[in-house]
């Protein structure tokens, strides 16, 4: 009879310990849990939001990302245009400006068209292509603008 008092004790004890700390830990969790930022009256979980706020921020997110969507994929289309004028086919093995066979030692130029040894020179064929500006792009980006630094006076 006083071991099953003894053990009866022991089961309340334990019990009423587990309880104890069950309450300390809710009460710990509502206390480090925040109300909502927007509407002040439930607790938010989601980022400091209550489920229906968060709700609302979802959609108002969504309904910017379509809209900026669709400005990309306005400002992606492009209309049609005149059509680009079209070179003229050439037959490679031919020069473009006097029609003579030049076979596989053809000369190429930026423009696009083979020439004969006599033609090859961009003045000897009217070139479209301007060398000129060309150069002074390319040696632009090739040679950036070195400065030094300014001394102070002494």
């Amino acid at each position: 009879m006083l071991d099953t008092f003894f053990w009866k004790k022991l089961y309340q004890f334990i019990f009423v310990y587990l309880l104890l700390n069950l309450w300390i830990i809710i009460k710990n969790i509502k206390m480090e849990s925040e109300m909502c930022r927007n509407c002040r009256v439930f607790y938010g979980c989601l980022g400091g939001l209550c489920s229906q706020c968060h709700k609302k921020e979802a959609l108002k997110k969504e309904a910017t990302d379509v809209v900026t969507t669709l400005a990309q994929v306005a400002s992606a289309v492009v209309l049609p245009t005149e059509p680009a004028p079209q070179q003229p086919v050439q037959d490679r093995s031919r020069c473009f400006t006097c029609n003579k066979r030049v076979g596989p030692l053809s000369f190429t130029c930026k423009c696009q068209y083979s020439f004969c040894a006599r033609h090859r020179l961009p003045e000897e064929h009217n070139c479209t292509f301007d060398h000129k500006s060309h150069g002074i792009r390319k040696l632009s980006e090739d040679n950036p603008l070195v400065v030094a630094e300014k001394f102070n006076k002494l």
